[in-house]
């Protein structure tokens, strides 16, 4: 598994990365009334969904390991509420924020029960919701049937079951759970869930390879891959492939959102 180097991808991020309006819509419904409540964003990345939430009427702040990541933060969010931090280790005081959010952020963290504990711990009313592709989703990418060694070049953490994050998170002490699906109707936030239903972005590695997904792939697995998958594009068959996984679309969606309550 080749390992990212997030301050390096932090300069190219925001080329193909934005804050998805499918997404952003699913974290308003379970967050409530933004007036005068604080939101953390946890590995908030260059501030994309924490800009978007500041535009609601929350006051924002966000974390991020990646200096770099951060940095890039500061032109979209008041730098004092920026800090370089490791999401497991949250360096903020108990109950200091009324909510947090995580977006695509649990296959970056190992330690991603810890980050879940430290969360709560942060978080007054809540809810803490994260938003994350789960192994139930990835089996319902079409993606896989061309680039098999997504499951196995993935951080042995990443594509959890969604039945597993609902017992982490219960055992990190919220008590209440509730999971909402993601369905995609552009590709704002360019990961390679959104992509999935813009299948001629495929011919584009520039947009592609802007996700840590395809980042992981040793280069000649991901090339012979595409290459197959551009030729399937070319002769009409990879209309037959997508259609073979549209019920698991349907049923599992494009990501999912666990909304937690203390």
């Amino acid at each position: 598994m080749a390992a990212i180097d997030y301050d390096a991808w932090a300069k190219t991020y925001d080329d193909t990365r934005g804050a998805s309006p499918s997404v952003l819509r699913a974290l308003l419904d379970s967050l409530g009334p933004p007036a005068g409540r604080w939101l953390l964003d946890i590995g908030g990345g260059t501030g994309n969904f924490a800009a978007a939430l500041a535009d609601e009427g929350f006051h924002v702040s966000l974390c991020d390991y990646s200096p770099e990541m951060a940095r890039r933060a500061f032109a979209k969010l008041d730098k004092d509420e920026v800090a370089v931090a490791d999401a497991a280790h949250l360096p903020f005081a108990e109950g200091a924020f009324d909510c947090a959010i995580s977006v695509n952020v649990l296959g970056h963290v190992e330690d991603w029960r810890t980050m879940l504990a430290a969360a709560r711990r942060v978080i007054r009313g809540g809810p803490y919701l994260m938003k994350a592709s789960t192994r139930e989703t990835l089996e319902a990418n079409w993606v896989v049937e061309y680039l098999p060694g997504i499951r196995d070049h993935a951080p042995v953490h990443h594509y959890q079951q969604e039945r597993v994050i609902r017992e982490a998170l219960r055992e990190a002490g919220f008590l209440r759970v509730e999971l909402s699906r993601v369905h995609y109707s552009e590709m704002v936030d360019g990961s390679i869930q959104a992509l999935k239903h813009f299948p001629e972005v495929f011919l584009n590695d520039e947009r592609i390879l802007n996700t840590a997904t395809l980042k992981r792939l040793p280069d000649a697995e991901r090339e012979a891959g595409l290459a197959a998958l551009r030729r399937d594009y070319a002769s009409g068959r990879l209309r037959e492939v997508i259609a073979h996984y549209q019920p698991l679309v349907r049923e599992y969606g494009d990501g999912s959102v666990f909304a937690a309550w203390p």
